[in-house]
């Protein structure tokens, strides 16, 4: 009978091109162009200033490029910079089952390999499709793993960047099998900065990315992996996650339902479980105007123990005072305060929020509560001014559509951001690239307008 980590591999390594249904393939071009978006504009960030100094100074020239600055450098050195441009505004994409930041590890990882291997645009699809498959179904017990302090990416990246060496290096099999075993044997990743508001939860999936490269080509090499990783009695679902029971939807529906389809996007840089009371916080904002210095108390209810809105996450009740942009990331106070009185939440919100005492202040009057009457997407949002007004909203007024992005909302989305920074003419090359992606004979085509010509103009 096979186990776990031999029907993901089965499935992994068999996969191809001609597989994959329009709208996956269509799903794996837009989890890329979003991602890509994401990276240049978190490029700017001190955290990846670390990570690429940090690329440079560990490895020796090779052929993958780090995006937005131009270095080329070895695959496993050029996934720790563009991992965390990534990840480093916590605007990436998310799988709401595994609660895991797939693409933050997966693109940056095809990318680089894609380069090394001068993978075509079929290929880098392909595996990009099944690396987001194999994370959210290995991450399908991460609840009870976050509950005991793990952070979810920090744990389950490492499988995915395996998967995507593993079809790059066209591996077998077995040796599929192996590389997923022995990512096991790095993973690993903790909640505790999110609480601290310190700066490593942005690099785990960075180090997820270097992990899984080199599972993959210790695999390639001849290394044998455990057969029972995933539900021996030492294995990853039990030291993780403290139980196996529901690991069969793990391999639930394997090869037939691809879980790349159930991405979420976000609007806004904070934590995936903050962008339905954002985006409620944003809709109640726009068709209401009030003075936020007027504000005497605001109460969000959302559902307990919720899919997609949460409270039991580190981080995420808290509601200041405030130290550092990491710590304003998580927050959902914080995401709600900003947009109540600014009417949006950027990057720019961020990093001045860190110092403003009145967003602080409002952060403060902001009341969380888990209600039994509401499922999924579903919140209340309240808000009593000093007079005595009371505004509301609930899950009727929430538009979630940047949430559920189609191929032109991603278009535009990436280009909004992405032409301050590559030029008008480069940003919308890429996009047609990346829309033609499985005509692409070899990914550097792609690769190389990630970085800015010297003439660019918005």
């Amino acid at each position: 009978m096979e186990t776990i980590v031999q029907k993901l591999a089965a499935y992994a390594s068999a996969l191809r091109f001609e597989d994959l249904p329009p709208t996956v393939v269509e799903r794996a071009k837009i989890c890329l162009l979003d991602l890509l978006g994401i990276a240049l504009a978190g490029a700017q960030r001190e955290n990846t200033g670390i990570a690429r100094a940090v690329a440079r100074s560990l490895g020796a020239s090779g052929d993958a490029t780090v995006w937005g600055a131009g270095d080329k450098l070895r695959a496993s050195e050029a996934v720790l910079a563009n991992s965390v441009a990534s990840h480093c505004m916590l605007q990436d994409d998310w799988l709401p089952r595994s609660h895991s930041h797939v693409g933050a590890v997966v693109i940056p990882t095809v990318m680089a390999l894609g380069e090394e291997t001068h993978a075509s645009g079929k290929e880098i699809i392909t595996a990009i499709v099944a690396a987001y498959d194999i994370e959210d179904r290995i991450g399908s017990m991460s609840v009870p793993a976050f509950s005991r302090g793990f952070r979810v990416s920090g744990v389950y990246s490492y499988f995915a960047a395996a998967t995507v060496g593993a079809k790059l290096f066209h591996l077998d099999k077995t040796q599929t099998a192996a590389a997923i075993a022995c990512a096991a044997s790095m993973c690993g990743g903790v909640l505790q900065p999110w609480t601290d508001g310190s700066m490593e939860w942005s690099f785990q999936e960075g180090f997820g990315a270097r992990g899984g490269i080199l599972a993959a080509t210790l695999a390639r090499n001849g290394l044998a992996g455990s057969p029972n990783i995933f539900e021996g009695p030492n294995g990853v679902n039990r030291c993780f996650s403290g139980t196996h029971d529901g690991a069969e939807e793990i391999t639930d529906g394997l090869g037939s339902l691809f879980r790349i389809n159930e991405t979420c996007y976000k609007r806004f840089p904070t934590g995936g479980a903050n962008q339905g009371s954002a985006t409620l916080a944003h809709s109640l904002r726009q068709r209401q105007d009030f003075d936020f210095r007027e504000i005497r108390e605001v109460v969000l209810e959302l559902p307990r123990n919720g899919t997609h809105e949460r409270m039991n996450y580190a981080g995420i009740p808290y509601a200041g005072p405030f130290t550092s942009v990491d710590q304003c990331l998580i927050s959902k106070p914080f995401a709600i305060a900003a947009i109540l009185k600014t009417g949006d939440l950027t990057a720019e919100t961020l990093v001045s929020g860190v110092s403003d005492p009145e967003l602080c202040a409002l952060s403060g009057k902001i009341v969380l509560r888990e209600v039994d009457d509401l499922a999924g997407w579903n919140m209340r949002l309240s808000i009593t001014l000093n007079h005595g007004q009371r505004i509301e909203a609930d899950g009727k007024d929430l538009d979630l559509s940047q949430v559920h992005l189609g191929w032109p909302d991603a278009a535009a989305k990436f280009l909004k951001g992405a032409r301050g920074v590559l030029g008008a003419e480069q940003a919308e090359l890429l996009v047609r690239h990346i829309g033609g992606l499985e005509n692409i004979s070899d990914i550097a085509a792609v690769a190389a307008l990630t970085v800015a010509p010297a003439n660019a103009s918005a």
